[in-house]
């Protein structure tokens, strides 16, 4: 995460599906094989080793070698493997599991580029959007308070600014996201936003995302061609193991990070299974679009 805070976040030309493709087709090359749509129900364990893996139509599909798992930490030891087949002291240390915050996410058509007050932040292809670290403060303890923030920091990407073929010249494709509480107590807002993300609450909390970006690009909106909302629950059904619209796999706080990623004694990517890996962001080092829990 400091590297590419310091040196840039790269992207992949024509969009984020190219790093999918990019993947199969070298998973293809020495032989393997994806199969979408097919839900996966068990871990088939035998004398303590993971040795295949049932799905929903009741297929089994034997693993020669492991499985590796890219899933949320609860769905692997909530469900994909009995609890026979696990030690107490890992189902009790996971009851204590904590997600990292829910997201609300919200992308963009512009018809031209974003109107920056800072000349700097036009060339970036990720902007974070915060007065300051006040603000900050101010915007993690709203969060910590169960309500939603009335000034939510926001990462904003340009990718038309990073990739020239996202969009036509002289346009930009945009997105921006920030954090909610899983349970909403109430609104720090004046919106009356209680948590329930019915289409009415995602409009309103689009707009209070629109008019923070407008803080620090006066005429943002006028530029908006065409929005696209992803609130909690949307995540969550486009993948169910965004829990809430959690994106990270669970909180990095450091009670959960490190040698505790999942639960204590667990931060390497071994499972008390043989043959059975955590290969998802709920294993160390965490979220982000670089491989590293599974490539450990």
């Amino acid at each position: 995460s400091m590297l590419g805070q310091t040196y840039g976040f790269p992207v992949p030309v024509g969009g984020a599906g190219a790093l999918t493709d990019a993947l199969v087709r070298r998973l293809e090359s020495r032989g393997g094989a994806v199969r979408c749509g097919r839900h996966v129900e068990r871990v088939v364990v035998r004398d303590g080793r993971a040795v295949a893996v049932r799905l929903a139509d009741g297929e089994t599909v034997p693993a020669r070698r492991a499985v590796l798992a890219d899933v949320s930490v609860p769905a692997l030891y909530g469900g994909l493997v009995a609890p026979e087949d696990l030690p107490r002291q890992l189902l009790s240390d996971l009851e204590r599991f904590q997600w990292d915050f829910a997201t609300f996410k919200v992308d963009w058509a512009l018809d031209g580029p974003v109107p920056w007050q800072c000349e700097q932040a036009a060339g970036a292809g990720t902007v974070h959007l915060a007065d300051g670290l006040d603000e900050l403060t101010r915007f993690a303890a709203q969060l910590a308070m169960g309500r939603v923030p009335d000034r939510p920091f926001s990462l904003f990407g340009q990718m038309t600014t990073s990739d020239p073929t996202r969009s036509p010249a002289g346009t930009e494709s945009a997105w921006a996201y920030t954090h909610v509480p899983h349970r909403v107590v109430g609104d720090a807002g004046d919106d009356g936003i209680t948590g329930s993300w019915d289409k009415d609450e995602q409009e309103r909390m689009a707009d209070r995302v629109e008019a923070h970006v407008e803080r620090f690009a006066p005429g943002f909106r006028d530029r908006v061609r065409a929005r696209r909302i992803l609130a909690p629950p949307t995540l969550q059904n486009l993948d169910r193991n965004l829990h809430g619209g959690a994106i990270n796999g669970g909180t990095t706080a450091m009670h959960q990070q490190l040698f505790f990623r999942p639960a204590p004694g667990t931060g390497r990517p071994e499972t008390p299974v043989k043959g059975l890996y955590l290969a998802s962001a709920g294993a160390h080092p965490g979220g982000g679009v670089h491989g590293a829990p599974g490539a450990n």
